[in-house]
């Protein structure tokens, strides 16, 4: 079984991006990097001949314009992903992002990761598969031609909002999924539950209680928590009140099924990627 070699660049101990770091391993072979000097001269011998460069940025500017560019010449036909930290978010509306670039941010990564990587391996369309030029419109595009199997089962529902209850609702049941929705406060057991969404907001003490009630309430069934831009601390409180999973708003749908479908999956499939040619 030959799997990817994946350049990892930057601080990957920092909080924000150890896990990503932890997960990248099992695609692969990774070779990490704390500066851009090692990583050159690891692709300028063909010590190293990536299938990904991964680019672990913790504040807008850490790695410059240049920098990525030089990794692109380098590295021709590597997929190039940045890895984003918090600080970045506002980057689009007020800094200088790399053209180009698959932007994901640490907390939309544990699920972006798997998701992509499993669909590049395969030789499936997806959006870390396209070129640089490619458009965002055509990363989005490329992400809906992915299949996916009629479920069975049901989704329990907590959100505050009618009207974000009424699209994750619509999500579940494109999928054969049957939905019911609990509002706060949560008493008593849920039976029969497949899985829960709980839209967590900015997780406010009160939300913390609340999801802790739902995952009670449907327990061995698994809680995805969706949370607004959320930070390390938000994402280790969410764990620790009994989800198994974060997802941070906005939302793609195709994140939120390949959550809501991790356990019937297994394990993953045999990883075979040819040359770096290809």
């Amino acid at each position: 079984m030959a799997g990817l070699a994946i350049v990892l660049l930057g601080d990957i101990e920092r909080a924000e991006f150890k896990d990503a770091g932890l997960q990248l391993d099992d695609w692969g072979t990774v070779y990490p990097f704390t500066d851009v000097t090692g990583a050159a001269a690891a692709l300028t011998s063909g010590e190293v001949v990536p299938h990904v460069i991964v680019v672990a940025q913790a504040f807008p500017g850490q790695f410059s314009h240049s920098v990525v560019d030089r990794l692109r010449r380098l590295a021709p036909l590597a997929r190039l992903i940045g890895l984003l930290g918090s600080w970045c978010e506002g980057e689009m509306r007020t800094g200088s992002p790399w053209p180009g670039a698959v932007r994901t941010y640490w907390h939309q990564w544990a699920i972006r990761c798997d998701r992509q990587l499993r669909r590049l391996v395969q030789g499936e369309p997806c959006a870390w598969a396209l070129p640089p030029t490619a458009a965002e419109e055509e990363r989005l595009l490329a992400d809906m031609t992915q299949s996916w199997p009629r479920r069975q089962g049901m989704v329990v529902i907590c959100a505050e909002s009618q009207e974000m209850a009424d699209w994750l609702a619509a999500a579940c049941r494109s999928r054969g999924y049957v939905t019911a929705r609990q509002r706060p406060p949560i008493s008593g057991r849920v039976e029969g539950a497949a899985a829960a969404i709980f839209d967590g907001g900015d997780l406010r003490a009160a939300d913390v209680q609340e999801l802790r009630r739902l995952a009670a309430a449907v327990r061995p069934a698994p809680v995805l928590a969706l949370l607004d831009f959320p930070r390390v601390s938000d994402r280790a409180r969410a764990l620790a009140a009994g989800a198994a999973a974060v997802l941070s708003k906005p939302a793609a749908v195709n994140d939120l099924l390949w959550e809501l479908e991790r356990p019937e999956r297994g394990e993953k499939p045999a990883i075979h990627v040819s040359s770096g040619s290809d």
